[in-house]
C-alpha cells in the first residue's frame, strides 16, 4: 500500500512540475505598405516568387517573423541574394516581435540594377543564427 502511495505521489508531482515541451512553427509575413504580399512558415516554405511593380508607388516592404516563444531584443539580418550573391544586407537591432522594415529609398538601387531578377531573401536573427531562406522576389518594370 505504501508503495502504490508512494508511485502515486511521484507520478503526481512529475505531471504537475515536469519540464512541459511544445512545438511551434515560426511563421512570417512579408508587407508591401499596409498589405500582406507574401506569408509562410517553416513547414510551408515553397520558394514561390512574389513580383513586385519596381514603378509602384509603395513606400515601404516590411517583414514580420512570428515567435510563440522568443519576444527578446536580438540582432536582425535581411540578406538580398542574386544567382548566389549578396547584393544588399539591412540590420536592425529590436524585439523579435517587432518588423524589420526596408524603405523604398533604400530599395532603389536594388531594383534598378536588379530588376526581372529573382531576389532570394534570407533572414538571420538569434532565433536563425545561420539564416532561414523566407522568399523570393523579382521587381519588374
Amino acid at each position: 500500500m505504501k508503495k502504490n502511495i508512494l508511485i502515486l505521489i511521484l507520478f503526481i508531482s512529475f505531471s504537475s512540475y515536469g519540464k512541459i515541451e511544445t512545438d511551434t512553427i515560426n511563421n512570417w509575413q512579408l508587407y508591401k505598405d499596409n498589405k500582406i504580399i507574401f506569408k509562410s512558415n517553416e513547414v510551408e516554405n515553397d520558394n514561390q516568387t512574389i513580383l513586385i511593380k519596381g514603378d509602384d508607388n509603395f513606400k515601404l516592404l516590411k517583414f514580420d517573423m512570428f515567435y510563440d516563444f522568443f519576444g527578446d531584443k536580438t540582432l536582425k539580418r535581411m540578406e538580398f541574394i542574386v544567382d548566389d550573391k549578396i547584393v544588399q544586407t539591412f540590420s536592425v537591432e529590436n524585439p523579435a516581435r517587432n518588423s524589420f522594415i526596408f524603405y523604398k529609398n533604400e530599395l532603389s538601387e536594388l531594383i534598378s540594377k536588379h530588376s526581372n531578377k529573382i531576389i532570394h531573401l534570407k533572414y538571420y536573427d538569434k532565433i536563425y543564427p545561420n539564416g532561414i531562406f523566407v522568399c523570393n522576389i523579382k521587381f519588374i518594370k
